[in-house]
């Protein structure tokens, strides 16, 4: 082989390895852009606007139904949940309530229709505790602790299907 084609051969190689390593800096790059500031998710796959996992939802269950069963309704007509952040399931589940930090985080917000008593609440002394047709609770997706509840006589103003798909549990 003469010195003239070993150079070519060496130059193609040195060209298709370049070409590779450009090409996978590439699709590097193209998939940490699709990536790049997306929330965290929590250790169950949830993130805001993505369906409730079948272990999520048995969990959500339990703790719905117990709920509704301390504030007076043990079989509500329905109950569902839709995952989205503590921010947007506040504007549903306790309009006018705001919180000065964490409502970007991953929630469940679960609904539900029945007849319920606030035995939860706190009311100023004297006053009657609360009653309400909806009850909605605000759940954390990472320790499934109960951030926050509301119980009114009337719909949701912001509807849970419009913070994404909903999961309709069990009763």
């Amino acid at each position: 082989m003469n010195l003239g084609t070993a150079f070519s051969r060496a130059a193609r190689t040195r060209r298709g390895i370049t070409g590779l390593l450009v090409g996978a800096a590439a699709v590097g790059l193209g998939i940490y852009a699709a990536f790049a500031g997306q929330p965290a998710r929590a250790g169950d796959g949830s993130a805001p606007g993505l369906a409730v996992t079948a272990a999520a939802a048995a969990r959500l269950s339990l703790i719905a139904s117990s709920f509704a069963r301390e504030n007076g309704d043990a079989r509500p007509a329905w109950i569902d949940v839709v995952t989205t952040t503590r921010g947007k399931a506040l504007e549903s589940a306790t309009p006018g309530d705001t919180e000065p930090s964490g409502n970007g985080t991953t929630v469940y917000l679960i609904t539900m229709k029945g007849r319920f008593t606030g035995y939860d609440a706190s009311p100023p002394a004297g006053a009657r505790l609360p009653t309400g047709t909806y009850l909605s609770l605000v759940v954390n997706a990472r320790t499934f602790m109960i951030t926050d509840w509301g119980l009114s006589p009337h719909a949701p103003s912001v509807a849970p299907a419009s913070l994404g798909p909903v999961r309709y549990l069990k009763t």
